[in-house]
């Protein structure tokens, strides 16, 4: 290949012309080509956020229902734990302090005994004690 220099030869002919006032047309000429009334966009990605956010809500309840479910059950107690609790960590003293008169009055009226019931806990208890004393 020979050396080609510009400022010595005369340029070299592309084949490509372009139309006189072609960039100061173009913009017009476009804007006539589009359509005049309002043309209506349509997200791709539409039908895919539907199927994100439904399976989103899916995936959520699935991991809701076995946690509200575990914190049910751990809220629920025992009244024997409760009352080893109680007994272990509070004298009764102190559990009588923190009571309010309203709540003693609810607890007597929920603990009506029987004389029969009475009666029975005072043979055991002599009995315990006869046991214990022998």
């Amino acid at each position: 290949m020979k050396d080609f220099k510009l400022d010595k030869e005369s340029k070299i002919n592309t084949g490509f012309e372009i139309p006189d006032n072609y960039f100061e047309q173009f913009e017009a000429k476009m804007m006539q080509q589009l359509p005049k009334e309002n043309v209506k966009v349509v997200s791709l990605f539409h039908r895919k956020q539907l199927w994100i956010s439904s399976i989103a809500a899916v995936l959520l309840v699935m991991i809701a229902i076995p946690v509200y479910f575990n914190m049910k059950g751990a809220t629920t107690l025992e009244t024997a734990t409760l009352e080893n609790y109680l007994s272990i960590e509070y004298s009764t003293y102190e559990i009588v302090d923190k009571l309010s008169n309203e709540d003693i009055t609810a607890l007597e009226n929920d603990l009506s005994i029987s004389d029969d019931a009475v009666e029975a806990y005072l043979l055991d208890t002599q009995n315990l004690d006869y046991y214990l004393n022998q």
